[in-house]
């Protein structure tokens, strides 16, 4: 394995680096990187690109109608706040969405800066961390491709983790006396909370374990000035994280709290860690025992390198990080674990989230970084031995087998549908898509229906997010019979003027139907025409509703 390394990393050994880490986000994505038109095929890719295409319409209207304000869940408010709200993607995707790129493939585009970045990060942070270029590149290939990654490959904001190793790379540099690195940990603490909430959240939260962690092991010996810019850097950061709070607590009113039930639903385990989602072409055959969130393996080759870090654990950082791994992981564990529990009673954040589990990124990051000090070991080991580069270079190459995905995927149309070029044309007004979802199935179809409203922007009362507003839900339920009284009632209660009947999404072709022969025969509601859907998937029809 390679020798140590020392100072900056040259051109080649971050371009080396870039490969790297592209490599592995085309493995452990696969075959996403064959057409910018695939997403996975799960409904928050099109979540994603409806905040996405939402606030760039606020933004180009300075507010207007309300910065968080959308056009699903009619008659709702707020609806960018019921779930992650994106803000620091949505900017930087906003501009290329008014030039005029189609969404999904800016969303695509974040997906792969968001890999590009976090890899690179991880480089950059394992390096200063160990020391070793080879470590480095380790603990980048096992940040971007880990199995646990995988399980998170559909969700946007869960792939933005760059700034937790930009976390811990200021964290190390401003110990080592860089006054400038120090107001960086809160600059790279806040980029992460408006990237990701829930692990901006987590990162501060673990933080001053690491922190502290390392400053004993130093024996407190850290430039007072170094301490005070960090202090101030945090109190930065805890004021954007509030002031990024605030609109949250004004729609906390409407979403409320998570109940306790709902957070013992997501939280992980201890042997959720060896345990891996079933798009891990290696591992997949470990999902049985587990579910979605609660895969979190952070891959065996690796984990097993980090193992060796732990040899020498009074070397700097090493104990810091491992105890912040564990931390994180009974954290991980919910309302079964120490950690977790004590957060959500003494911080009103937690009161908002319901996936303990995602700590598992918070584990990943610091395992990684063990990774690169473990190489670092090894290396010192194998040092003079012949061909010691061919064996690290397996290593490697090991590792990124270990990343590699069979991810299900959706090829999105590049021009809209005719049914959504037709809703276009309509004045403005209020839209139903039907069938609706069962109420204890959601999102259903509905998440197809929210990523074409990007067409024709007319208010729907059909939605797709982490929370589901009491009118919606009641329309949803009123509609199970869609063509009865009550369906049609609870539709004119929130102001519906047209609905619109998608034949793909009926259980049965009886069902759908007889469905559309009922509805046919309603005299309050006026037939507007027959449009094709999705290439595929059928036709839609449109009906509007008559004034009584």
């Amino acid at each position: 394995m390679p020798l140590l390394t020392t100072g900056p990393a040259s051109r080649r050994e971050w371009l080396l680096a870039t490969l790297v880490v592209l490599a592995t986000g085309v493995v452990s994505t696969w075959p996403l990187a064959t057409s910018p038109w695939l997403v996975p095929d799960h409904q928050d890719p099109l979540f994603s690109t409806w905040r996405l295409y939402t606030w760039a319409r606020n933004l180009a209207s300075l507010g207007a109608g309300g910065w968080f304000e959308g056009n699903q869940f009619h008659p709702a408010h707020y609806e960018l706040l019921y779930s992650d709200a994106i803000a620091l993607p949505a900017l930087i995707g906003a501009p290329f969405i008014w030039a005029g790129v189609p969404v999904v493939l800016v969303y695509n585009g974040l997906v792969w800066l968001s890999i590009l970045t976090a890899g690179l990060a991880m480089y950059a942070c394992a390096r200063a961390v160990s020391g070793s270029h080879g470590g480095a590149l380790a603990a980048a290939v096992m940040f971007t491709g880990a199995p646990l990654r995988l399980d998170h490959v559909m969700h946007l904001e869960l792939l933005c983790t760059a700034f937790m190793p930009l976390t811990v790379l200021a964290t190390v540099r401003a110990m080592d006396g860089s006054r400038r690195a120090a107001w960086g940990v809160g600059a790279s603490i806040a980029g992460q909370f408006v990237s990701c909430i829930y692990y901006g959240v987590f990162l501060l939260t673990v933080w001053p374990v690491l922190a502290l962690g390392e400053w004993l092991r130093r024996r407190g010996q850290v430039e007072r000035a170094v301490v005070a810019r960090v202090v101030a850097g945090l109190g930065l950061a805890a004021v954007v994280a509030g002031l990024y709070a605030l609109p949250y607590q004004r729609a906390r009113a409407i979403v409320g709290d998570r109940p306790e039930g709902e957070v013992g639903v997501y939280s992980g385990s201890f042997d959720a860690y060896v345990l891996s989602p079933p798009t891990s072409v290696v591992w997949g055959w470990t999902s049985a025992a587990g579910k979605s969130e609660r895969w979190l393996f952070p891959g065996l080759v690796g984990s097993a390198i980090a193992v060796s870090a732990l040899t020498a654990p009074v070397a700097p950082w090493t104990a810091a990080l491992a105890v912040t791994a564990v931390v994180a992981a009974d954290a991980s564990r919910g309302s079964e674990g120490l950690a977790y529990p004590l957060f959500r009673t003494l911080l009103p954040p937690y009161k908002g989230l319901r996936v303990p589990a995602r700590f598992g990124m918070i584990v990943l990051t610091m395992v990684a970084l063990l990774t690169a000090i473990g190489w670092r070991t090894m290396s010192g080991a194998f040092a003079g031995r012949p061909r010691a580069g061919v064996l690290a270079a397996l290593v490697l190459l090991l590792m990124g087998v270990e990343s590699g995905a069979a991810v299900p995927v959706r090829r999105m149309p590049s021009t809209p549908p005719p049914i959504y070029q037709f809703l276009a044309t309509l004045p403005p007004g209020v839209i139903v898509h039907a069938p609706m979802p069962n109420p204890n199935r959601l999102p259903g179809f509905d998440a197809d229906f929210v990523y074409f409203g990007q067409y024709h922007r007319h208010a729907m009362v059909n939605g797709n997010s982490g929370f589901y507003p009491p009118d919606y839900l009641r329309v949803a339920a009123a509609s199970r019979d869609l063509a009865g009284d009550g369906a049609i009632e609870a539709m004119r209660q929130v102001g519906v003027q047209y609905l619109v009947v998608h034949d793909r999404y009926f259980d049965t072709e009886a069902l759908r139907g007889a469905m559309i022969y009922r509805l046919e025969e309603r005299r309050d509601l006026e037939p507007v025409g027959v449009y094709a859907d999705e290439a595929g998937r059928g036709s839609a029809r449109v009906y509007r509703l008559r004034p009584r």
